[in-house]
């Protein structure tokens, strides 16, 4: 080109260039383009080879379109001639390379970035030599790229160095032809197709060995086992078995193409971890926080010092789906008064959920009990169960297990891994001499002093939230759970009178007021309320905290709009003052006296000790007009007395009706009299002597059908018993079969 600088005015609306002068000269001045002061008028002129390539290329071709030269005649003729040849082939090319995406797309990660690597190398080429190609001098162009990428002046991004470090002429100009002719597709190592494996060629020998991997998996990666399995069956399908490299090449190809499908069918945990499709997010439409709570439980990653021996408990948790908040307990085991202990304290912490907030628990038998059922609808909170063995419900609690195990758990002593693999490798740092007998106590003794309690491990772990979990960023959010929690403005709803959830704690029995405290679970405790009578030897019902047993909550029986929060008696002079324990039983005190007090004043106003004696006085004057009976002795005068007996008989005497009468009555009531005998005599008074005569009666007659599952239901439930209701069957058998022998005799 003869023109080498322009002004900003005339590189206004051109590729590359922006549509005013104004922004022409900030886009110069940014990028620093060379410049003289222009020939006539003010201002500058830049070169052209400061300008954008796409600038530079349009310059030119229009340089080239307007010349009328020989030279630039004939190369115009040939550039139609590669136009019309383009024009005829693109559609060919376009189909081509549509077909080779879908091919791209279904390459490996790793061969997919090595291409992709290519393509940039190609792009940047095609950039860098169109101002060398327009002035008719490409092959500078394609020295001067090679040598600068070469010297990692052009493109020195890793993610290109690390899969094209150097590039020859010859290579350059192989990838660029391909890259035009297929695509993408055509810039990676695309190797001709491989014969068909001699162990397809065999009948079913295929067939066998996919049955073999998939069964047992370990075998895959040993082909000398697997060509000897295959053996075993080579003379009963005619196989003729290729080399143990052809087996092994058969296996890595059956790897690399059933990835997938053989997960899937070995390795479910490995296929829900790493293959299986996602397709939504979870619970899309939360907008703040207390809106979706996932519940779930683990057993700890370390072993625990539990009253002197070694044993695991279960760490039961819940999450804000929101904010990532998290709330925990550490119980012996996952049950419903765990969940309820968790759920008391959530609510205390964070409050009542929203209204019709999901609360996503897993389907285990602790989280579908009657009780923790109960206390969910009881509150109006939503249960969502998750399906069996889909941890991918529960999202956002599975992955803080895994994080407070990786980041807490391995740190901690008594630290046993997290599969078992991991404790092997675990147990093989003690020698053999400390795996078993004498060896084996004294190990384990050590464990034991370092463990921790379970009072312990709640602190850390209640650290551990407060003050490491809750201030570092999420993965998915970029944000802390503290500051998540903090810039919703959400206004938790408190519970003002904390006892209302007084049902969710754990209840350990009932237990009587004595002497103004209560015994329960080996602890004492007390209460200045206790101290006043009205609670002594009252029945109360006893509910505590595990985490702190230092303190209960007592309920009168049947009565649950009175309580008293007690403490342990040991607390009492040890930060508890017994000023108020005092006061109150001086209070009692007071109030016993005025009622003995008040008792004796009423003893005399109603003249208690003279009572006896106007008793008396009242039965003499109402029985004092009544007349003695005298009493006289009898005779023996014989006259007198058939006289008198004469007498008596006829006033007695009966007509023979009445006495028919009497009789019949008499009679009527013996018949009933035997009939109530006779049913008392068969009215069976227990089980086993109703048992016993269905038993027997099965003999003579065939018993009905609720009479036989009656009789084999008593029999399911008391073993026993069963063996004597054989033994009367025995003994009636042996009798009828006695009777025949006897009459032939």
């Amino acid at each position: 080109m003869d023109k080498q600088y322009f002004t900003l005015q005339e590189l206004v609306n051109m590729p590359g260039m922006y549509t005013t002068v104004q922004g022409n000269r900030k886009l110069a001045n940014r990028e620093g383009w060379a410049k003289q002061k222009c020939e006539q008028g003010k201002g500058f002129e830049y070169h052209i080879n400061s300008l954008p390539l796409e600038t530079q290329a349009y310059l030119r071709a229009k340089y080239l379109a307007d010349s009328n030269s020989t030279a630039m005649v004939a190369a115009k003729s040939a550039l139609k001639q590669q136009s019309a040849i383009a024009k005829q082939t693109r559609h060919q090319r376009i189909v081509s390379k549509s077909q080779s995406l879908t091919q791209f797309m279904c390459l490996s990660e790793a061969k997919q970035e090595k291409a992709k690597a290519r393509e940039r190398v190609i792009t940047a080429f095609e950039q860098f030599t169109i101002p060398y190609a327009d002035a008719g001098n490409k092959s500078d162009g394609v020295k001067a790229f090679i040598s600068g990428f070469n010297s990692s002046l052009i493109l020195p991004d890793a993610k290109v160095r690390i899969h094209v470090k150097q590039i020859a002429e010859r290579t350059l100009y192989r990838w660029h032809k391909a890259y035009i002719e297929q695509g993408v597709i055509g810039l990676t190592a695309q190797y001709k197709a491989v014969k068909q494996s001699k162990i397809d060629e065999q009948p079913r020998l295929g067939e066998f060995l996919l049955a073999l991997v998939t069964k047992k998996p370990h075998l895959l990666k040993q082909a000398a086992k697997v060509r000897d399995m295959a053996v075993v069956r080579s003379d009963e399908y005619g196989w003729q078995l290729p080399s143990i490299s052809s087996f092994k090449r058969w296996l890595n190809q059956y790897a690399a193409k059933h990835e997938l499908e053989h997960a899937f069918t070995t390795n479910p945990t490995l296929y829900t971890d790493k293959y299986r499709p996602l397709f939504a997010r979870m619970y899309p439409y939360i907008d703040g926080p207390n809106q979706v709570w996932e519940f779930d439980s683990t057993p700890t990653d370390v072993e625990l010092n539990v009253n002197g021996k070694l044993k695991r408990h279960s760490i039961v948790a819940v999450i804000d789906a929101f904010t990532r908040r998290v709330q925990l307990i550490v119980a012996p085991t996952s049950n419903s008064e765990a969940i309820c202990l968790l759920l008391r304290k959530t609510l205390l912490e964070w409050g009542l959920p929203e209204e019709g907030a999901i609360m996503r628990t897993d389907n285990g038998s602790d989280y579908v009990s009657n009780r923790t059922t109960t206390i969910f609808n009881l509150l109006e909170l939503k249960l969502s169960k998750a399906n069996a063995f889909s941890g991918w419900e529960k999202p956002f609690i599975e992955r803080f297990f895994g994080t407070m195990s990786r980041v807490l758990m391995e740190k901690m002593p008594g630290y046993i891994g997290h599969s078992v693999s991991d404790r092997q490798q675990i147990e093989a740092m003690y020698n053999f001499a400390k795996r078993i007998g004498e060896g084996k106590k004294q190990a384990e003794a050590e464990r034991l002093s370092l463990a921790l309690t379970p009072e312990q491990l709640q602190q850390a772990l209640n650290d551990y939230l407060e003050f490491d979990y809750n201030h570092v960023p999420h993965d998915k959010t970029g944000k802390t759970p503290f500051e998540l929690y903090a810039s919703s403005g959400y206004r938790k709803r408190t519970i003002i009178n904390t006892h209302t959830l007084d049902y969710l704690l754990n209840f350990i029995g009932t237990a009587k007021v004595v002497r103004g405290s209560v015994k329960a679970d080996g602890v004492q405790y007390t209460a200045p309320e206790l101290m006043e009578a009205a609670w002594q030897r009252q029945t109360v019902r006893v509910f505590v905290d595990p985490c702190d047993i230092g303190r209960a909550t007592l309920y009168p029986i049947d009565q649950w709009d009175t309580y008293v929060d007690a403490v342990n008696m040991d607390l009492v002079n040890r930060g508890i003052a017994p000023s108020e324990f005092r006061e109150r039983r001086k209070q009692t005190q007071k109030e016993l006296a005025a009622f003995r007090k008040s008792a004796k004043r009423l003893q005399e106003e109603f003249g208690i000790d003279s009572l006896y004696a106007d008793e008396l006085a009242q039965k003499k004057l109402q029985r004092a007009s009544l007349s003695y009976i005298e009493r006289t002795t009898g005779h023996d005068n014989n006259a007198i007395s058939g006289l008198s007996h004469a007498t008596t008989n006829k006033q007695y005497q009966l007509s023979e009706t009445e006495l028919a009468a009497i009789e019949r009555q008499r009679e009527a009531i013996a018949k009933r009299k035997e009939g109530m005998a006779e049913q008392e005599s068969r009215i069976v008074r227990t089980d086993h002597e109703k048992a016993v005569m269905l038993t027997q009666d099965s003999l003579t007659r065939k018993l009905t059908q609720t009479e036989q599952d009656w009789l084999k239901k008593y029999r399911l439930n008391n073993v026993l018993q069963r063996n004597r209701l054989d033994k009367i069957l025995n003994q009636q058998k042996v009798k009828k079969a006695e009777q025949p022998h006897r009459q032939v005799k």
